[in-house]
């Protein structure tokens, strides 16, 4: 059985004579030196030689209030000094606006680690002020101050840890 060209479903002896051919009748068109039969037998190759489409896709991803520096280049220096002040005056903002989250975080922990320090005394004060005339019912309050406590400071750990892990498993169901 004969070998077939992948590209022209020929025989590949067919194929390497026309190929052959074709590039002959090339170089005498390149040199102007084609007679009308040779003309004829070129127009006959290119149409039954599969045709070759090669395309070049350059893709460019720009993040960010800067544009890449080949394109900055291309804008005036007065459009290209408002461009720069935008992007400036955008990362202050981003930096003020993370300053001010954290911040506001920290005061919230610490408003919280103050009001618990507050309840905590409180109920062991109140134990103490009860144990004299019912120990059991001090016993009692101050026990569940203290789970209170470290379940006030535990449990939102905890809490972040699970939700930490259900949003990381979400991002991984969406790029798969």
């Amino acid at each position: 059985m004969p070998s077939v060209d992948d590209n022209t479903g020929a025989p590949h002896s067919q194929s390497v004579e026309s190929q052959a051919d074709l590039e002959g009748l090339v170089a005498k068109l390149d040199e102007g030196e084609l007679t009308s039969v040779e003309q004829r037998k070129l127009s006959q190759l290119l149409h039954n030689t599969p045709s070759v489409v090669m395309s070049v896709t350059r893709q460019q991803l720009h993040v960010g209030p800067m544009p890449p520096p080949e394109l900055l280049n291309q804008y005036d220096n007065e459009t290209r000094a408002v461009i720069v002040g935008m992007a400036s005056k955008e990362q202050e903002h981003y930096h003020s606006m993370q300053r001010s989250g954290l911040a506001g975080a920290i005061a919230k922990d610490r408003r919280g680690q103050w009001l618990g320090g507050c309840i905590a005394v409180t109920g062991l004060v109140v134990a103490g002020v009860i144990a004299p005339y019912s120990p059991a019912a001090a016993a009692i309050i101050g026990t569940l101050d203290l789970f209170g406590m470290v379940a006030l400071f535990v449990a939102p750990r905890i809490l972040e840890a699970r939700q930490n892990s259900q949003e990381k498993n979400r991002t991984k169901e969406e790029y798969q």
